[in-house]
Order: structure tokens, then sequence, then C-alpha cells
């Protein structure tokens, strides 16, 4: 286990375990108080159940696949739905190295590279350097991908991370409400990948009670303002707030313990569904992606 601390928070990942998240624990800016926000991944939890993952190269659903020839699949590194459509990408369970450290009270920062497996030298996808980035202040933990190609073509791709979110463990979702800056939904086929932009009414852009709600929906920022969906407890006097991407599937589990938020460059199918909106990263450049996850005053 790795621990990143501040003064007034910590965040645990477990770096050889594909980077699982293990807490996090943030600092109320309200009373003082320390908040866990994360469900955290506790064996035997299968991997996906809990804590959060790295969604890359693709996010979510992706068919047909590209990557899926050897050396990529068959192998542990690949994982199908029950319809046998490709999920999560390739790098959820890379173990990580520790490139980079530093802590202090007010703020501490890791920096974790990918270990690629043998098969894969060679291709394509050896060539692009994934580092992960993790930023912990008392009430926010950012999370900044580092995206360098260094092949001589540009390289699509779709990133997301895939958390799961609560209120202390004493909260239940159904006591919460969720908040966003508005987003079109992305309606979903037989097969949940991505159909069509219901872009006819904005949703999530004011309060909804979690009560009752069974989520397995996908949603498309619109509009000029930073796109986030939020948590608050009518309980509490915080909120918290996830941001980065324009894109999130929000997935709600049967247990009704955690909420998945799941903040995304791109829709599932990104190579295949015309609204996708893909990302670049061009031939011998880097890129950075930033998502983050904050206690602030509601």
């Amino acid at each position: 286990m790795h621990q990143l601390k501040t003064k007034y928070s910590s965040f645990g990942s477990e770096p050889t375990g594909g980077g699982q998240w293990l807490h996090l624990h943030l600092h109320s800016p309200v009373d003082g108080s320390t908040v866990s926000v994360v469900a955290g991944h506790k064996p035997p939890d299968p991997f996906f159940a809990s804590g959060s993952f790295l969604m890359f190269p693709w996010v979510n659903r992706l068919e047909p696949n590209p990557w899926a020839r050897d050396p990529f699949y068959p192998s542990v590194h690949w994982l199908t739905d029950g319809n046998g459509i490709s999920l999560h990408g390739l790098f959820h369970n890379l173990p990580r190295v520790i490139l980079e450290e530093t802590q202090s009270d007010e703020k501490s920062v890791v920096k974790f590279g990918m270990e690629i497996p043998d098969s894969w030298k060679g291709t394509f996808l050896s060539k692009i350097q994934v580092r992960e980035v993790y930023e912990l202040t008392p009430s926010e933990l950012k999370i900044i991908y580092e995206l360098e190609n260094t092949s001589t073509e540009d390289f699509p791709f779709a990133l997301g991370i895939h958390p799961y979110f609560r209120w202390n463990e004493e909260e239940n979702i159904d006591d919460l409400f969720l908040i966003g800056s508005g987003f079109h939904q992305i309606k979903l086929g037989d097969y949940l990948l991505p159909e069509r932009v219901l872009d006819g009414e904005l949703v999530i852009h004011s309060e909804i009670p979690l009560s009752g709600k069974n989520l397995d929906d996908l949603y498309m920022a619109v509009g000029n303002e930073v796109p986030y969906i939020g948590l608050f407890s009518m309980n509490k006097k915080e909120k918290l707030i996830i941001s980065g991407g324009n894109f999130y599937q929000v997935f709600t589990p049967q247990d009704r313990k955690s909420i998945a938020i799941e903040p995304m460059t791109s829709t599932g199918n990104f190579l295949h569904f015309p609204r996708a909106n893909p990302s670049i990263v061009p031939k011998q450049s880097e890129k950075k992606i930033e998502f983050s996850i904050r206690l602030d005053q509601f």
C-alpha cells in the first residue's frame, strides 16, 4: 500500500494491484471534520466493484475493438461484459512504480509510471508513455495523466477514471443528492453502447434525490462552464465535486453503499460513435488530462 498524507487529508492506493484506490479522506472546509469520500477497494471485492481504476486507451465499451488481437487479447489485461464486448481499456490492472514523491502538511504529490507487459513491447501502444500523478491538499485530490507519444503517428484515445463515492460509512446513497453543471443524456442501446444524444432536455443541473434511483447513464456536458457532477447530503453543509472531462458515466451498485461517478474525455465506443469526441496525442508530443475531487462549502 502507498499513502499520501497532508496534515488534514490522506489518500491510499495499491501500486502493485493496478493502482486501486483504498481510501480518500478529505478535510471539510465547513467544520474541519474528516470525511471519507471514496468506497475503497477491499478484498474479496471484485477488482471493478469498488475503489477506482484507470480506463485507457478506451473507456467503458468498444466494439469493434482494434486491440482485440494478440498480444493484447486474450490476456489477463482483457475484460469483457456478459455480451462479449471489451471493457475499460487495458491499463486498469498494470503495476505502478513510483517515479517522484514529495510529502508535506499542505500538499503531497506522487507520480507513478506504468509497467507494461513484455509481450506489448514493440507495439504501437508501447510507444505511449503513461504517467499517473496524484496531488493531495487538505480538501482536494487532483488526478493528472501525462501521456507522451514517442511514435511517428498521432494516437487517438479515450481516458477516464472509475471511482466509487460515498459520504462516510454511515450514509447510504439514498440519503444523498446529485448536482451538476448541466448535461445532455446519451441514450445507450441494448449492449450499453452509445446510440444518440438526447439533446432536447438539460439534465443534472439542479438537485436530484438519489433515493430509489437505479442509474447506469451516460452524460455529455453542455455550455461553457467547467463540467462537474457532485454529491451532497441534507445532513451536511459540504458538497463533493467531481470535475474534469466532458463526459460522465453514473452508476449505482445494487448494494446502495456507493455511487460510481466516472469523468471521461470521451464516450464509450469512442472510435465509432459520431459524437464521442476522441482525444489525440500528436506524434512526438505530450498531453495532460486532469480530474479533481474536492470538498467545498455548499
